[in-house]
């Protein structure tokens, strides 16, 4: 058991887990929505995510648009609902949605299908210019869908003016950070050659003799 712990302390020392942040203005990233369709579903650029839309049970749908103030806006409205897939094998672990210009007049909460909402930035821009909220999420998977809840909860009309309204969405940018683990196929430190590294259904595990262990230690059975 002392070798096996050593192992995986080695294993530790040498599995480098990168983390990149993928950033996304709409006014930048697609000056052509118009041609799109629908306008609101896309890959990005890159070939990193795949964006699907619905209008789901909500009374409008979603839409591309242009704001006078922060420009194109991908625009989701009470109920509807957002799918963010990872289409290169990497685990999304944390998702800004940046509101701009009107978005922030009936902001809502969303609900997402796993991982958790943070607490939400209600302030303004780096300049101190202008008002740019921020909602958080973060988690470890590949496919998290959100749902823009029914009513305004953080948005100027609720929280400032006291009206009661319908939810939205709007984002001017998105920010999707990603972790991949480095491809490692056997633990050079380790005397027996079957100990190796596999990587299951997006998590890492190690072989060895047959037995397979998590990172810590633990036999799986």
């Amino acid at each position: 058991m002392r070798n096996i712990l050593l192992t995986f302390i080695a294993l530790l020392a040498t599995i480098n887990i990168a983390a990149t942040e993928h950033n996304y203005e709409w006014s930048t990233v697609f000056p052509n929505y118009k041609s799109q369709i629908p306008s609101s579903d896309f890959t990005t650029p890159d070939g990193m995510f795949r964006f699907t839309t619905d209008k789901a049970s909500g009374e409008s749908g979603p839409q591309f648009g242009e704001d006078s103030k922060a420009g194109l806006l991908l625009r989701l409205y009470a109920d509807n609902t957002l799918r963010i897939e990872s289409l290169k094998n990497a685990e999304i672990t944390a998702v800004t949605f940046v509101i701009g210009g009107n978005g922030h007049y009936k902001l809502a909460q969303l609900t997402p299908s796993n991982g958790t909402m943070d607490t939400p930035y209600l302030g303004k821009d780096p300049t101190d210019s202008f008002r740019e909220y921020k909602l958080f999420w973060s988690g470890n998977t590949q496919d998290v869908t959100f749902i823009v809840g029914h009513k305004c909860e953080y948005g100027i009309d609720c929280a400032e003016q006291n009206k009661d309204g319908a939810g939205t969405c709007m984002t001017k940018k998105m920010i999707i950070t990603t972790v991949e683990p480095a491809p490692i196929q056997n633990i050079q430190t380790d005397p027996n050659p079957n100990t190796r590294v596999v990587i299951m259904n997006g998590k890492t595990y190690i072989l060895r003799e047959g037995n397979t262990y998590t990172l810590t230690g633990t036999e799986i059975k």
